[in-house]
């Protein structure tokens, strides 16, 4: 008879679970049953076969937009392992949501405030920190990534109760590594001392949008390098930063200071000047992030030494070479 209302007690209780439970064949009002998005994050770049995954990362914040294009829900999770299981909820309901992923921020960056209901993908999402247009010295580990994923629709909770999406986000790296190398050829040189180099970095590209674009118009910062190495005839630089795009002052001068004066080696557009020319070369800039300027400077006037021709190569590639008036 003990068992007999055990089992009694227990169907009963299925049976109320049925009845009033979200997911219930028969049910009377579903309106507020819970519903959500799964979120997973890879990276793949076009030139890639297959996706890589980021791993350990300071933070992640994944925010949903409705098809308005405003700001739903978000959330934001701090140092984080993004393996290939590792997957967030995002809870929202009943319409079309598009995700936005950003990994990697730290306390280098100033995060926006994000109003849900008021912001939109093209409100600014973060901005680097500087002090009189110097940026702050980001490490080669300091790697930033974004991305968005495809529209997931949800249907009305009221006619179909819980229901659970999935979807995934490839997260893009938005930050660039530069090594810039000056070597003066030894068999046609002169002098040389790599001491008297400067090498200044500049960039407009401190401000980054939700969508992952840039504003126009922010303020030219100067990049400090990372690591400043000076050896026999050879010079590096090491610079990391946000990621170099066209349109936005990215500024490489290279000086030599020689007799009594400035003399200048490389004044150019970083972009323009050197790394989209090397795309044909076997260097894309949207498959890879880490960059090596090699300027090989010749003296091909060995009776006058005064006129030196330069050899740029990016990442081993030769790009283009140009004559120089300065004088060593």
């Amino acid at each position: 008879m003990k068992y007999l209302r055990i089992r009694i007690i227990t169907v009963l209780c299925v049976i109320g679970t049925l009845l009033w439970s979200c997911d219930s064949l028969i049910y009377s009002d579903l309106k507020n049953c819970p519903q959500g998005v799964y979120v997973k994050f890879y990276s793949k770049t076009p030139c890639a076969d297959d996706s890589l995954f980021i791993g350990s990362t300071p933070s992640l914040s994944v925010f949903a937009f409705n098809q308005e294009g405003k700001l739903e829900t978000s959330v934001n999770q701090q140092n984080v392992n993004l393996s290939r299981d590792y997957e967030v909820l995002v809870p929202v309901s009943n319409g079309n949501y598009s995700f936005i992923a950003w990994a990697g921020i730290n306390d280098k960056f100033i995060k926006k405030t994000l109003t849900p209901g008021v912001t939109t993908k093209q409100d600014l999402m973060m901005v680097i920190n500087s002090n009189n247009n110097i940026a702050a010295k980001l490490d080669s580990t300091d790697k930033i990534w974004n991305g968005e994923s495809p529209i997931v629709y949800l249907p009305d909770p009221k006619e179909y109760g819980s229901l659970y999406e999935h979807t995934a986000v490839n997260l893009k790296e938005l930050t660039n590594r530069v090594k810039i190398i000056v070597e003066f050829d030894k068999t046609t040189m002169k002098e040389y001392d790599p001491s008297k180099l400067n090498v200044a970095v500049y960039s407009a590209n401190g401000s980054v949008r939700i969508d992952g674009t840039m504003p126009l118009n922010n303020s030219v910062l100067t990049y400090p390098a990372l690591e400043t190495k000076l050896e026999d005839n050879i010079g590096s630089w090491y610079y990391s930063m946000p990621a170099l795009k066209t349109g936005y002052s990215n500024i490489l001068k290279i000086t030599y200071t020689g007799k009594d004066k400035e003399e200048t080696v490389f004044n150019g557009d970083l972009i323009a000047s050197i790394l989209l020319r090397a795309i044909d070369k076997g260097v894309n800039m949207d498959c890879e992030n880490d960059f090596t300027v090699r300027f090989l400077i010749k003296d091909y006037c060995a009776e006058c030494w005064t006129h030196f021709s330069c050899a740029v190569y990016v990442n081993n590639w030769l790009v283009h070479s140009y004559s120089s008036d300065f004088e060593i």
